[in-house]
């Protein structure tokens, strides 16, 4: 037997509990699938073949071990970044149409070892992903499931590793659209009423517009603040300001990280 390099008697036995969800037939159709929509060049007409034979976008591509936890669709927005994401719009409206539903896969998500794909979103934040998961909101995407990526999302850009937002040109790309995407999402109601936390994050209680507004995501410019940044430049500690391309005018501003909302509101109103 293949050794998977468990690290604990959980792990062993989560796997185990999954082996041979999937018949060998269908590991053959999810590992064409995967092989397929990863492809610089996919053949769409391919893709929807295999959907209809019954490959799952959301399966595993193995009978056991760490290839039956894989969850195809998280994959491939991962292996993305390489494109752009430029084929992941196409990929996402066709899973969609042969049922994938994020929020319920056949080997349920553990925050160990079967990972929930909105958490491979983080790794891509740009035009293409952002099409993408307005795709999977509209048709219903939980907010359990978009927590996943705003959570991966900004663990990496506070916790872990951001450089200066304002003048870093790398930087500047990952947050702004990273934040179109976290923007986004709020504003689907079930989302926003369904978890507090990222309404307090994009600071919708010092903000007066109508958070719906960013649906239509390229009709605003953002600018970062690092002047409140305790050590160097970077997103924590930043305040972004959002303004209509249109007018000009300010219509949102967010304060990462900082301390308390009467602290926070006492910032924001001062800039």
């Amino acid at each position: 037997m293949p050794d998977y390099n468990y690290t604990n008697d959980y792990e062993r036995e989560y796997t185990k509990k999954y082996e041979g969800i999937y018949t060998s037939e269908e590991i053959e159709l999810n590992k064409k699938l995967k092989e397929e929509c990863t492809k610089e060049h996919v053949n769409f007409e391919v893709v929807e073949d295999l959907l209809k034979q019954g490959a799952d976008p959301l399966g595993g591509t193995g009978i056991c071990g760490w290839d039956a936890l894989e969850h195809i669709y998280g994959e491939i927005v991962s292996e993305s970044q390489e494109t752009n994401s430029v084929n992941l719009p196409k990929i996402t409206e066709l899973f969609l149409k042969y049922g994938m539903d994020i929020d319920n896969p056949k080997v349920p998500y553990d925050d160990n070892n079967s990972i929930n794909p909105l958490w491979d979103f983080s790794f891509v934040p740009n035009e293409n992903s952002i099409s993408a998961l307005k795709m999977l909101l509209d048709y219903g995407l939980s907010a359990d499931s978009f927590a996943q990526f705003w959570d991966h999302s900004m663990l990496d850009f506070l916790n872990i590793e951001c450089g200066d937002p304002e003048n870093d040109e790398f930087w500047n790309h990952e947050c702004i659209w990273t934040f179109k995407m976290l923007l986004l999402g709020a504003s689907y109601n079930h989302i926003i009423n369904d978890d507090d936390e990222i309404g307090d994050f994009l600071c919708c209680f010092c903000n007066t517009n109508d958070i719906h507004i960013f649906r239509n995501w390229n009709n605003f410019e953002y600018h970062f603040d690092t002047s409140h940044c305790d050590r160097y430049p970077e997103l924590y500690g930043s305040i972004i300001h959002i303004y209509s391309k249109k007018t000009g005018e300010e219509v949102w501003k967010i304060g990462v990280g900082q301390p308390g909302i009467k602290s926070l509101e006492k910032i924001l109103k001062a800039n």
